[in-house]
């Protein structure tokens, strides 16, 4: 039984999580994977949160779409469609 709970609003340190007492009893390489464990389902829930806080905002929804630039390659040249039109990058204002 995990005696930790994952609280997205403070986050257990390196230092805390290796006091517990089920994890000081494991060796380090176990306590490492335990620890990433917590750190990667702490950002998914923090992840799930944010998203969630994201679709309860309030005010009007945006409705006016601009074009914020185009599309760019890795060696930062345009990415062109077949027929050598840019690809736009849409937004809303």
């Amino acid at each position: 039984m995990i005696s930790y709970k994952i609280d997205i609003f403070n986050e257990i340190s390196w230092q805390k999580f290796t006091k517990i007492s089920e994890i000081s009893l494991l060796p380090l390489n176990e306590q490492v994977k335990k620890y990433n464990l917590y750190i990667n389902e702490l950002t998914y829930k923090r992840n799930a949160y944010l998203h969630w806080l994201e679709g309860h905002k309030k005010g009007p929804k945006r409705t006016t779409i601009q074009n914020i630039g185009f599309l760019l390659q890795e060696d930062l040249f345009d990415l062109e469609q077949e027929d050598n039109n840019k690809i736009f990058i849409t937004g809303y204002a």
